[in-house]
Order: C-alpha cells, then sequence, then structure tokens
C-alpha cells in the first residue's frame, strides 16, 4: 500500500511528480515575471529621471532667456533716454544757429 503519497516501494506516483514539475515551472515563471517587472520599472525610472532634467532644462531656458529679455529692454530704455537727452541738448543749439527764437 501507499504510505504519505509514495507508492508501494517508496517511488514517487507519477501524478505528483507531474505536479511538483508544474509547481516548479509556476515558481521560474513568476520569478521570471518578477525580473522582467523590475526591469521595466527600471526603465521607467530612468524615463522618468529624463524626462525630470529635460523640464529641468527647458525651465532654467527660460528663466535665461527672460532674464536677458528683461536686460535687453533695460539696455534699450537707458538708450532711449539718452537719446531723448542728447536731441533735447540739441534742440535748443540748433534754434540758436537757425535764428529762429
Amino acid at each position: 500500500m501507499a504510505q504519505n503519497g509514495r507508492g508501494a516501494r517508496g517511488t514517487i506516483p507519477p501524478k505528483m511528480m507531474e505536479y511538483e514539475r508544474q509547481a516548479e515551472q509556476r515558481l521560474r515563471e513568476q520569478e521570471q515575471m518578477a525580473a522582467e517587472q523590475d526591469r521595466m520599472a527600471d526603465a521607467q525610472a530612468k524615463i522618468q529621471a529624463e524626462q525630470d532634467r529635460i523640464a529641468q532644462e527647458e525651465y532654467e531656458m527660460e528663466q535665461y532667456y527672460e532674464g536677458e529679455a528683461l536686460k535687453h529692454a533695460e539696455e534699450m530704455r537707458l538708450h532711449q533716454e539718452e537719446v531723448r537727452r542728447h536731441q533735447g541738448m540739441l534742440l535748443p543749439q540748433l534754434l540758436l544757429f537757425s535764428g529762429k527764437d
């Protein structure tokens, strides 16, 4: 008779061997799936890090160009002020020389 799921001579019945083989196969498949999920998570993390880096660079570029535009606008304002001041100084002199007092 069989004892503890073993055949009469202490061998494992074919049905039990098949269950064990299937269980081992499922375990290998689960391990493979877990490894693949880890690889996918790593790839996703790398993609996210790259997207974050690009977004930071874009922000820094926007800040730089905004700063440069403000500097340029201030330089233009100062230049126009200087031109007006110069024109204001020249106008009375031109009137003096033209004789149209």
